[in-house]
């Protein structure tokens, strides 16, 4: 038998972060057994569902690498499928119309809770003649049987039929429900394993009658443990970005995967390929338990992954092409998240100063060229000779030697800060830097000296 399993979105929204690593564990078990990781579109929800939204479906799935086997299926296209589905089992009076209106099974549930029992519907319809007759919501026929399933993940789990009552499984022939949509979705399509997360294990009880009274073979079921807040409740979206889209500008998405597929299994080591990780992936060792999402790891993942990456790779991550070369290992050592790397644009970008007063956007105060308790008249004094040592050194020497006469120059003032931190703030307009002689290193000659005769003109 070839594996075949399937992730299924909703595009009633953008890929939420859950159903990334879903798609990833089903992507993993798919490339380990050789088998087919298949992309079902679950749009049967008409006013919420969007073209939109499926579009940016797909281009998360395929900014995360996980291209899926064949054409894309889609459930507003299967209508008819479902309809012979639902006749096949009205027929064999396995499923029947339900009459009762919404009244009646309100009052119903009403007094089931007050007598605290389960809020199931037993309808009496089934056995007359009038759950025969067209109207209504469709119900499956549920008798009283024991139900159970070896989850790949959590072992044997067990329910009785009789606590879920016969149960809706669509509004009429046009119109199928959640449970029964997706059992004929997976039936058609050959799926022999449900990868999902655990919130679904409430639904297999019923899914699995479906099979039984269509007469067809039970896949595998294995559910995954959710994706919690630090709170430990489910990831949601007053926990913050919870779309894959949300951390396009960010992550790279190597980095995305990497972070997915550790947090509910572990792994022999810490940064892994996701055909890695498909080397050594199986069900049995998927975590039991709810993995919180931590961003200081996905940092740490994401920063090991920017390393790597060469200086184009680098700049066409970042859309930023104007970076010189040379300035990429500087930023990227340093860099954890892609749009940090506005932080460091005084290697593209010539700083502007104003004074704090004026509060300008974007501009450096003057004041911050100031050390400490000293004052910017001593500032520019210091400046001007920096300047006057630049001008004089030849660059073909190495980085070491210009080093060594500013810090000679250092000594000379007494305070190694009066000397480089105004350095520093007027190449780069900015309180925190790789070392100034690094950025002067970049910039060159020319380019340092002009920066550095603009910020003696503001404080002059």
């Amino acid at each position: 038998m070839k594996v075949k399993v399937r992730v299924a979105p909703s595009p009633t929204g953008f890929l939420h972060i859950g159903t990334a690593q879903s798609a990833l564990y089903n992507w993993l078990f798919a490339r380990k057994n050789k088998g087919e990781f298949c992309l079902r579109i679950e749009d049967t929800d008409r006013e919420r569902s969007t073209k939109e939204y499926e579009q940016s479906i797909l281009e998360a799935l395929e900014w995360l690498g996980l291209k899926w086997d064949g054409e894309v299926v889609r459930q507003s296209e299967r209508t008819d499928r479902y309809r012979l589905s639902l006749e096949k089992l009205l027929t064999e009076n396995k499923a029947f119309y339900c009459h009762h209106t919404k009244e009646e099974l309100e009052a119903e549930r009403k007094v089931q809770e007050e007598k605290k029992e389960a809020p199931i519907h037993i309808c009496l319809h089934k056995e007359t003649e009038q759950g025969r007759q067209p109207g209504g919501i469709i119900r499956l026929s549920v008798g009283n049987e024991a139900i159970s399933f070896v989850d790949e993940v959590r072992g044997e789990i067990k329910f009785e039929s009789s606590l879920l009552g016969d149960f809706s499984i669509a509004k009429n022939l046009d119109e199928p429900l959640y449970n029964f949509a997706v059992v004929v979705d997976d039936i058609d399509m050959e799926i022999t394993h449900v990868i999902r997360g655990e919130d679904h294990i409430s639904n297999t009880p019923k899914q699995i009658l479906i099979y039984k009274m269509l007469g067809k073979n039970i896949p595998q079921f294995a559910h995954l443990p959710l994706i919690l807040a630090s709170d430990r409740s489910k990831l949601s979206k007053r926990h913050g970005a919870v779309a894959v889209v949300d951390y396009k500008k960010d992550y790279l998405p190597e980095a995305i995967i990497n972070f997915l597929g550790a947090m509910s299994f572990t792994f022999n080591e810490e940064i892994m390929t996701k055909e890695e990780m498909a080397e050594v992936f199986e069900l049995s060792k998927v975590h039991k338990s709810g993995a919180v999402f931590d961003v200081k790891k996905l940092n740490w993942i994401n920063a090991q992954y920017v390393k790597k990456l060469s200086a184009q790779e680098f700049k066409q991550a970042v859309e930023i092409p104007e970076i010189p070369d040379i300035a990429v290992s500087l930023i990227t050592e340093r860099l954890e998240k892609l749009s940090d790397v506005h932080n460091f644009d005084y290697f593209w970008k010539e700083p502007s100063f104003a004074k704090a007063s004026e509060g300008k956007a974007g501009y450096a105060a003057i004041e911050l060229l100031k050390w400490k308790k000293s004052t910017l008249e001593k500032s520019v004094e210091i400046l001007t000779k920096v300047k006057k040592i630049i001008e004089e050194f030849d660059f073909k020497k190495e980085k070491e030697d210009l080093r060594k006469i500013l810090d000679e120059f250092s000594a000379k003032v007494g305070d190694r800060g009066l000397v480089y931190w105004p350095l520093r703030v007027a190449l780069t307009g900015k309180e925190k830097s790789p070392d100034p002689i690094d950025i002067l290193w970049v910039l060159g000659d020319k380019e340092t000296a002009k920066r550095i005769g603009k910020a003696i003109k503001k404080l002059e």
